[in-house]
């Protein structure tokens, strides 16, 4: 049981980190990328005649905007593992595992934030 909550808690950690990179760093560029977007649109103004993804940089912008919302379920997917992983060594009262249990927790709610667009 032991080194089943080692190895569950190590890939929460990995999890968790994964999530505060989305937080910190990916996040930040997204919104920045929408707002990229708007301007493009306002640059175009009403010339309906050229598709958005001709434009220059919007196809950039829009695949940038989107891995916010891909990682997100990334993260949230990946961390049912660990806690999987850890949930039977916690029923053990094994520290280790509840710890592994309250990381992989936390990756998984900021996986579904930013995975199911609930603050977009």
């Amino acid at each position: 049981m032991k080194q089943l909550s080692l190895i569950g808690f190590s890939i929460s950690v990995i999890f968790l980190i994964f999530g505060l990179f989305l937080v910190f760093i990916v996040v930040p560029e997204s919104n920045t990328a929408a707002l990229e977007i708007e301007w493009i649109k306002q640059a175009r103004m009403g010339d309906y005649s050229v598709s958005l993804f001709d434009l220059p940089g919007y196809a950039e912008a829009y695949a940038l905007m989107e891995k916010k919302v891909d990682y997100g379920i990334m993260l949230l997917l990946g961390s049912f593992l660990p806690f999987l992983l850890c949930i039977i060594p916690a029923f053990k009262k094994n520290k280790l595992a509840i710890l592994g249990l309250v990381f992989s927790l936390g990756a998984f709610f900021i996986g579904a934030t930013y995975g199911t667009g609930l603050f977009s």
